[in-house]
C-alpha cells in the first residue's frame, strides 16, 4: 500500500506541472460533443489512387452547429500509416487545417494536423474493430497521466464528382504538437536505444504493462515504434504515449498475426516485453492496475457503441489478464 500511495502521488504531480499552458485548438473545438458527426468531401478515387503517397488533396470538412448551421473548413487530406495504409479498404488520414483561419477562430494556429483512424474492414467487423481500439484509448487514460487524446467520430464520405457516398466511424486523434504543449516536453522520433534509466520508472513501467493487457507486442522501445516519446523541458525522465493497437489481442483483428519475433503462437497470448524490467520494479505498476480494475470494468460495460457479445468478451479477457498478474507475467523467448 505505501509503494502504491507513493506511485500515484507521483502520477498526481504530473497534471500540476504540465498542464499550466492550456489553449484552444481545433481538436477542442471538434470534440465539443460526444461524438463528432462531420462530412468530408473530397475524390475519394484520387485518394485511393494515391494512398501510397503523402501527396495532400483538398478536401472540404462540414458539421453541425447548433440546428440550423453547418461550420465548413477547407482542408488538405492525405493517406498515412504503413500497415493499415497498404491492406485497409480506407486508408486512415491526416487532414491538414489552414493556420490563418485557425488563428481567425482564436485558435491554435501551431496545432494544425490531426490524424483520422478509418475503417479498415467493411461493416460491423469494421466498426467493432475500431470501438475496441478507441476502448484501449480511454483505459490508457484511466491509468496514465500522459495520454494523446482521441474522439469517436461519425464520417460521412462524398465524392463531389461521383456522388459516391461511405458511412463509416472513425477516432480523430489530436495533433502531436498538442503532447509537447500540453506536457511541457519535446517529441524524439529518434531517440532510439535509450536505456531505461533515461526514461520515468513509473510511466515506463505502467506502457509495458498496459502493453501487456492488451496482448500487444507491436511497439518497440528501442525503435521508438508506435510510441510518442517525450522529453520533458524540465529535464526530468522520458514519458511514452502508446498509440496504433489493432494488431493487440484486445481488439483481435482478423487481419493481425502473431508475432513470429517474440515466438508468440496467438495474437492473444499476452507477452510482457519489459526484458530488462525486473519483478521488483514493475511492482507499483501492478499494484496500480489492481488498484483501478473496477474502472477499467466500467470504462468496458458503459461504452454504448459495442456490442453486448463484445462487452463480455473483452471483460473476459481482462479478467485474465487479472489472473495472469496473479500465476506469474509471461516473458518472451526471442528469437535469434
Amino acid at each position: 500500500m505505501k509503494v502504491y500511495t507513493q506511485l500515484l502521488l507521483t502520477f498526481l504531480c504530473f497534471p500540476v506541472t504540465f498542464y499550466a499552458q492550456e489553449s484552444r485548438s481545433v481538436f477542442d473545438l471538434l470534440a465539443a460533443n460526444e461524438v463528432l458527426e462531420i462530412e468530408l468531401t473530397t475524390d475519394l478515387q484520387l485518394l485511393r489512387d494515391q494512398k501510397n503517397t503523402n501527396e495532400y488533396q483538398p478536401a472540404t470538412l462540414s458539421y453541425a452547429v447548433g440546428k440550423k448551421q453547418t461550420e465548413s473548413w477547407e482542408i488538405k487530406i492525405r493517406s498515412r500509416g504503413k500497415f493499415r495504409r497498404r491492406v485497409c479498404v480506407f486508408p486512415p488520414l491526416k487532414l491538414n487545417f489552414p493556420k490563418g483561419q485557425l488563428k481567425e477562430k482564436g485558435l491554435s494556429g501551431e496545432e494544425d494536423e490531426l490524424k483520422l483512424i478509418t475503417h479498415c474492414v467493411e461493416g460491423d467487423p469494421g466498426k467493432d474493430y475500431l470501438m475496441r481500439e478507441f476502448l484501449i484509448y480511454k483505459l490508457f487514460e484511466k491509468l496514465s497521466p500522459v495520454f494523446i487524446r482521441v474522439h469517436l467520430a461519425k464520417v460521412k464520405y462524398i465524392d463531389p464528382v461521383t456522388g459516391e457516398k461511405i458511412n463509416a466511424w472513425g477516432i480523430l486523434v489530436d495533433d502531436e504538437k498538442a503532447l509537447e504543449r500540453r506536457y511541457q516536453a519535446d517529441l524524439c522520433e529518434d531517440c532510439f536505444s535509450l536505456p531505461k534509466e533515461n526514461f520515468k520508472k513509473d510511466q515506463l513501467c505502467l506502457v509495458f504493462l498496459f502493453e501487456y493487457l492488451i496482448s500487444n507486442t507491436d511497439w518497440s522501445v528501442s525503435m521508438v515504434r508506435n510510441l510518442y516519446l517525450l522529453r520533458p523541458k524540465d529535464g526530468s525522465g522520458a514519458l511514452l504515449i502508446p498509440y496504433d493497437f489493432d494488431f493487440s489481442g484486445f481488439v483481435n483483428a482478423s487481419y493481425a498475426r502473431p508475432n513470429s519475433d517474440f515466438k508468440q503462437t496467438k495474437i492473444r497470448e499476452r507477452l510482457f516485453l519489459g526484458t530488462e524490467l525486473s519483478d521488483e520494479e514493475i511492482k507499483p505498476a501492478i499494484e496500480l492496475f489492481r488498484s483501478k480494475r473496477k474502472e477499467l470494468e466500467t470504462v468496458i460495460r458503459e461504452f454504448r457503441y459495442l456490442s453486448g457479445e463484445s462487452k463480455i468478451d473483452l471483460l473476459d479477457f481482462l479478467d485474465g489478464f487479472y489472473l495472469s498478474m496473479g500465476q506469474g507475467i509471461k516473458r518472451p523467448s526471442q528469437s535469434e
